[in-house]
């Protein structure tokens, strides 16, 4: 793929919120042929400030639903002060399944009746090897892109319900409730073990809901 320059690469991110902003007034217009979310919080986790801003197209002609994302994460030290930011966008993304369950091996839950997203994108970090606990469970080094925007497979996930359950879902277990939430990940080579076994680390924001249109 030719390689961008920065400008022009700040130029994509910015069209695209631009687009997104102009398509929430048109939603529920056009019957809801897209869905539009933004998650924006604190990640008390890795001590970050997190935003999300996604759209989902659904496909026509039998063609699957695409996703698009920009994303942007900060992480502080206990002064407060920026240590490490990462800041992206899911160029191609497809909608794989809605009801995608997981083991969560943060929380110890299985989240289920997500949105899956599989597909390509770029981002780049700030020149830092950060070491961290991730999510207070995994030691890691955080991605170092040098500055430099780096393509890359990423992966989007979005609970538009917040449901959860403690035992497999096969097991028709009880299902509780948190707010929604949605997940942007890089997939960037980070393994680590789980009680399911291997898995690569998706590294990125995670936020809650603020705003969605069409769900």
């Amino acid at each position: 793929m030719k390689k961008k320059s920065k400008v022009s690469k700040t130029l994509i991110a910015a069209t695209f919120l631009i687009s997104i902003f102009a398509l929430v007034t048109t939603v529920n217009a056009c019957g809801s042929d897209r869905v539009l979310f933004m998650a924006i919080g604190d990640d008390m986790d890795i001590n970050a400030t997190d935003l999300i801003i996604g759209k989902i197209k659904y496909g026509e002609n039998g063609e699957p639903p695409s996703a698009k994302a920009v994303f942007h994460q900060r992480i502080y030290d206990e002064s407060g002060k920026k240590v490490y930011a990462m800041n992206g966008m899911l160029t191609e993304g497809i909608l794989v399944q809605t009801d995608y369950y997981f083991f969560c091996p943060i929380f110890q839950v299985w989240f289920i009746n997500v949105w899956f997203v599989m597909g390509e994108g770029m981002y780049k970090t700030t020149d830092t090897d950060l070491d961290l606990l991730y999510r207070r469970t995994f030691p890691i080094t955080m991605p170092n892109t040098e500055g430099k925007y780096v393509s890359t497979p990423m992966i989007m996930m979005l609970s538009t319900t917040g449901e959860y359950c403690i035992e497999h879902p096969s097991t028709n277990p009880e299902v509780f409730t948190d707010p929604p939430w949605a997940l942007v990940g890089v997939l960037c080579g980070i393994i680590v073990e789980t009680p399911m076994g291997s898995v690569e680390l998706p590294i990125g924001p995670a936020a809650y809901l603020t705003r969605s249109w069409g769900i």
